[in-house]
C-alpha cells in the first residue's frame, strides 16, 4: 500500500519518461488545466478529484477485482520507460514551474512502481464518500487502482474526474 500525500484535492498516475512537466514560471490556473488536458490525451496522465485534502493510503493491484467503492472511473496510460509515478498536484504544478524539477521528486521515489511498457486501462475506485465525515479506517485503502493491461483503446479523459470548477 503507498501513502501519498494531498494538500490540494487531488492525486495522478504519471509516466515519467513521457509527461511534459514544464508549463511557464507563472502558470495560470486555466494553463495548468489545459496542460493536464493535453498530457491526459497523450495517456501519459491520469489525474482525479479525491473531495477534499488528506493523506491517501492507495492500493496498487495488477489483477481484476470486484471491489466496489464510493465511485469509480477508469482511463488510458501508456507506460513507457518501465514506471508508473502516483503523485499528487503539488509535484505536477513544481515541475509544471520550474525547468530543473523531474519526477518523480526526490522524495516520492517509493511511489515509483516498476510496469512493463505498454497500453494500461487503470481503474481509480474511491472508497469513500468525501462529503461524510468518516473515511477508511486505518487498515483500509481509501483509493484502489487497478492496473491491467488494456484489451481495447479507451478514450482519453477530456476532464479531471470529480473536480469542479468554482464560478
Amino acid at each position: 500500500m503507498l501513502e501519498v500525500t494531498d494538500d490540494s484535492g487531488f492525486l495522478a498516475l504519471v509516466v515519467p519518461t513521457s509527461y511534459e512537466t514544464f508549463v511557464a514560471s507563472n502558470w495560470t490556473l486555466d494553463q495548468i488545466l489545459a496542460h493536464f488536458k493535453a498530457q491526459m490525451g497523450r495517456s501519459s496522465l491520469l489525474i482525479w478529484g479525491t473531495g477534499l485534502e488528506g493523506f491517501w493510503k492507495v492500493d496498487l493491484r495488477l489483477k481484476p477485482s470486484r471491489v466496489k467503492g464510493f465511485r469509480e472511473v477508469s482511463g488510458p496510460l501508456q507506460v513507457l520507460g518501465g514506471s508508473m509515478l502516483v503523485t499528487n498536484y503539488e509535484s505536477l504544478t513544481m515541475a509544471a514551474q520550474f525547468k530543473d524539477v523531474t519526477l518523480p521528486e526526490k522524495h516520492q521515489e517509493d511511489l515509483l512502481v516498476s510496469l512493463p511498457d505498454g497500453e494500461y486501462t487503470c481503474r481509480i475506485i474511491q472508497m469513500f464518500d468525501p462529503e461524510q465525515d468518516e473515511i477508511a479506517g486505518d487498515e483500509q485503502p481509501d483509493f484502489v487502482v487497478e492496473i491491467l493491461k488494456a484489451t481495447g483503446k479507451p478514450a482519453p479523459w477530456e476532464s479531471i474526474p470529480w473536480f469542479k470548477v468554482d464560478g
